[in-house]
């Protein structure tokens, strides 16, 4: 075809080969999902593409279902006499290693990172992250994000290297590729293993493995009000957003890569995606009100993830990747260099699959069409509370992409949409607003994917909930098991510097490791850019007087 992923002067754009990374529980249903819907066969009907999917956990507890669905994709090929060899679907589930063999791993940290990169700093007071006498967690335990870490490092780095061995695998398969490809990376923010381990694994597949040729693109699910207790708590979300943002922030990763290099550059070169559950949550977690609460509780989170898994998944192979990457391109990412937007504090984007209907609950099949629509304006409504962004959060572009019967849907909740979704928008000519509308093959079903770039950290509602959580922490100890990200580097991100006023990242070992990043900026209490206009607006203000007048 000779098309590659850009193609500004005609607007012809080849089908792209999407390949998935799982990490933890979380990751592991979503890579699933991409297989459950039954897209992937088609995109490998196509003999130059291939799929490429990848689960990492700590323990196998998680994996049963996307082994059943990996073999079950390839009796599917096979009917469809395409062969089998065009995919490559793995599970790698890591054994709770014993305690002196994890430490022996954590000693030989500095080795590691100065081979992988010769310019590493040579702590003289380094020192593992974790006490010799951490308990080392039972199957089926909530994992701390800095054990998860280690856990990682254990097996990426050991004898054996198993991890990068997989990881060099998931790659050659990429390679083998001859399409277009997007990497897409799935975790939990809320969870410890996923959260834990996505900081080392996103460094090593980007900045090491696949350099930055292809887009890799972070998929965090958040956490809802249903959620299960993790390692950590609420509190431990603050630092996991604290790390993913000084990746995704150009000034704050800049301030990182100046005192630890260009190894910590962003890795999500093809920008970060934010699952808002909430709105799902509550549209979902009321279906029934009888048995076991322990099982209906579990089925009623169950059935929530379900959905956020395959609305997500069904969207992103969508047209083969085509979809995908048009969305990518208002955030900021996929355009060729002279096109990249440049978006400041606010790269984060927010994918709310925003559920209208579950048959049963409110409204009945057979009832007037009215009681129905009444029902999913409700929800419409809804969108604003449950879509974690703060009250007067602004952007400059918004998609939103609605299934729903043929029959239900009309010009008054498109409308209705439009002005939810308006609330987001700047005013006039600034904002701009793209909908589409689908037909799902459930005529109960009705929902609307709402695509929100131009997102800080700050605009979200749980970013401060975890923030007060973390400061009612009083133990040391307990905050560093909630890090990652810097801690072989001696920083615990989220904590002030002591030898650097105002400065953030104190040292775990007493020396004098930091970051170039003021701390105000970590807290949330530095002033944040008005919105994604006004960053775009102060970046090219220096050129605008070039700008050239015509008649």
């Amino acid at each position: 075809m000779g098309m590659s992923l850009y193609h500004s002067a005609t607007g012809a754009q080849a089908p792209h080969c999407i390949h998935a990374i799982g990490i933890g529980k979380t990751g592991a249903y979503m890579v699933e999902a991409l297989l459950r819907t039954g897209e992937i066969e088609d995109q490998l009907e196509d003999p130059r593409a291939r799929f490429t999917g990848l689960a990492v956990d700590i323990g196998e507890q998680d994996m049963h279902e996307l082994r059943e669905y990996a073999a079950g994709l390839n009796g599917r090929l096979a009917e469809r006499g395409i062969p089998t060899d065009r995919h490559q679907v793995r599970t790698v589930a890591l054994d709770v290693p014993e305690r002196g063999e994890l430490m022996t791993s954590l000693n030989r940290w500095r080795e590691f990172l100065k081979m992988e990169y010769p310019r590493y700093y040579w702590n003289p007071n380094y020192e593992p992250w974790l006490p010799s006498d951490t308990e080392m967690p039972k199957p089926g335990d909530s994992i701390p994000r800095a054990v998860a870490k280690a856990i990682y490092g254990h097996y990426y780095y050991g004898e054996d290297k198993r991890l990068e061995k997989e990881l060099d695998d998931f790659v050659a398969s990429i390679n083998a590729t001859r399409l277009p490809s997007i990497v897409l990376v799935f975790f939990s923010m809320a969870g410890g293993t996923g959260s834990g381990i996505v900081v080392d694994l996103a460094r090593h597949l980007s900045n090491v493995k696949l350099g930055r040729r292809i887009p890799v693109v972070g998929v965090a699910a958040m956490p809802f009000s249903g959620d299960e207790e993790h390692a950590g708590g609420k509190a431990a979300l603050f630092p996991t957003m604290n790390e993913i943002d000084c990746m995704l922030d150009d000034a704050k990763n800049q301030g990182v890569m100046a005192v630890w290099g260009d190894l910590y550059k962003n890795p999500f070169t093809g920008g970060f995606f934010a699952l808002p559950q909430e709105h799902s949550w509550q549209r979902l977690g009321t279906y029934t009100r009888t048995g076991r609460p322990a099982i209906r509780d579990a089925l009623r989170k169950g059935v929530t993830r379900k959905f956020i898994d395959d609305s997500f998944s069904r969207f992103i192979v969508q047209d083969y990747g085509r979809l995908l990457f048009k969305m990518l391109r208002p955030a900021g990412f996929t355009g060729a260099p002279h096109e990249r937007n440049i978006s400041g504090d606010r790269t984060w984007t927010v994918f709310d699959a925003a559920k209208f209907t579950h048959p049963g609950v409110e409204v009945l099949p057979g009832e007037p069409r009215s009681k129905w629509r009444e029902v999913v304006g409700k929800w419409i409504d809804y969108i604003p509370r449950f879509s974690g962004l703060k009250e007067g959060f602004k952007t400059d572009y918004i998609e939103a992409h609605t299934v729903a019967p043929r029959e239900l849907w009309n010009e008054t909740l498109q409308k209705r949409l439009e002005a939810v979704l308006g609330e987001y928008l700047l005013e006039g000519e600034d904002g701009t607003l793209n909908t589409s509308l689908g037909e799902f093959f459930d005529e109960l079903t009705a929902y609307s994917n709402i695509i929100i770039p131009g997102v800080a950290k700050t605009d979200f509602t749980a970013f401060y909930e975890a923030r007060d959580a973390y400061d009612a922490v009083e133990s040391w100890d307990e905050k560093l098991m909630m890090h990652a990200w810097l801690l072989d580097l001696g920083v615990m991100l989220s904590e002030q510097s002591i030898r650097f006023d105002g400065m953030a990242g104190e040292c775990i070992w007493g020396c004098a490791c930091w970051v170039v990043v003021p701390h105000d900026a970590i807290r949330g209490d530095a002033p944040a850019s008005t919105d994604v206009s006004a960053v775009q607006q102060a970046h090219i203000a220096p050129m605008v007087r070039t700008v050239v007048k015509t008649p």
